[in-house]
């Protein structure tokens, strides 16, 4: 190595750092062949990176890896995830199907590099990585789901232009006011700017053509911010409608599932197999998942939503008749 013993020693522990932060191991023989020192100066760069990381109150910290035997970087206390936990995230976004696989792939990289055992999550996933399915718009939209988060949190007013289903293009004036997750997109949820009566709206964000934040601020109290927990506690398929108070009979095999399906439900009563079921729900995405339910679920209450769902089962059935 040329230059300077000062010049040499910099380069020596930026490379060290820069090599635990892709979670590289550091082993002190290695260490002393690469950078052609002897091992008690590996151990002193490692020891003055450990005071530099105490220093600068970062939550990670080189540690000694017994199994991988070398120095590694990792998070310190419960901030730390283990393999296990890093597997199981990585199969909950592979199952999601919710990015481009460029976006994907990036993501699992950069959650195995943090793994101890790297080689066997990989090998765990490789599989289903391989065969991802990415959704059909395969658009990156990670800068843009953070770029709507910032409007939401500094409650910026937003012009946007909006592709509809149809292909259609429309341009609204909004307040951004949350960001959701479900069956294989994300939604920027809104309220349509100068309402006196504000009525959320849905918005799939790769569909969002342009995006352009004013410097017009809307104003919502804190008591007033939309919560996406509640909200997704009454929607489905993330259709809205009106919210409704529903009563149903259901005899299916899992009442466990449907309780999950629909947080706000509660079972009033039950008899056999069969439960009586009320919950507060958004009226037309909940009819799409009742009627999935077959022959297995009876709409009671209220009057109108039974007779609803009964003339959408009619026009099914006329389908298949004709």
């Amino acid at each position: 190595m040329t230059g300077t013993n000062s010049e040499s020693k910099n380069y020596r522990i930026l490379s060290i750092h820069d090599r635990l932060n892709r979670g590289d191991v550091i082993n002190k023989k290695e260490g002393a062949e690469r950078y052609e020192v002897d091992e008690r100066t590996i151990q002193r760069d490692i020891a003055d990176l450990k005071i530099y990381l105490e220093k600068d109150f970062s939550q990670r910290e080189i540690v000694y890896d017994r199994q991988q035997k070398g120095y590694v970087i990792k998070q310190r206390g419960e901030i730390s995830f283990s393999d296990s936990d890093i597997f199981s995230v990585c199969k909950i976004l592979l199952d999601s199907r919710s990015f481009s696989k460029i976006d994907m792939n990036r993501i699992l990289d950069t959650l195995v590099m943090q793994c101890d055992d790297r080689k066997r999550i990989a090998e765990m996933i490789a599989n289903e990585r391989f065969y991802y399915t990415p959704p059909k718009h395969n658009k990156s939209i990670i800068d843009d789901i953070w770029k709507v988060s910032q409007s939401i949190r500094h409650q910026n007013v937003v012009d946007i232009e909006y592709v509809k289903q149809d292909g259609t293009i429309s341009n609204y004036r909004i307040n951004p006011v949350g960001i959701m997750f479900n069956e294989y997109y994300f939604y920027l949820i809104a309220e349509k700017n100068g309402l006196d009566q504000p009525i959320s709206q849905v918005y799939r964000i790769d569909r969002l053509k342009k995006y352009d934040v004013t410097e017009a601020c809307f104003d919502k109290s804190e008591k007033d911010r939309f919560k996406e927990g509640e909200f997704r506690k009454r929607v489905q398929f993330m259709y809205t409608g009106e919210l409704k108070k529903i009563t149903f009979k259901f005899w299916g095999d899992s009442l466990e599932a449907v309780l999950d399906r629909l947080p706000t439900a509660k079972v009033v009563s039950q008899s056999g197999k069969e439960s009586i079921i009320e919950a507060e729900v958004y009226g037309e995405g909940v009819k799409r998942w009742l009627l999935s339910q077959c022959e297995y679920l009876e709409v009671l209450k209220p009057q109108s939503y039974r007779d609803e769902v009964k003339q959408t089962i009619k026009r099914m059935t006329n389908i298949y008749n004709d």
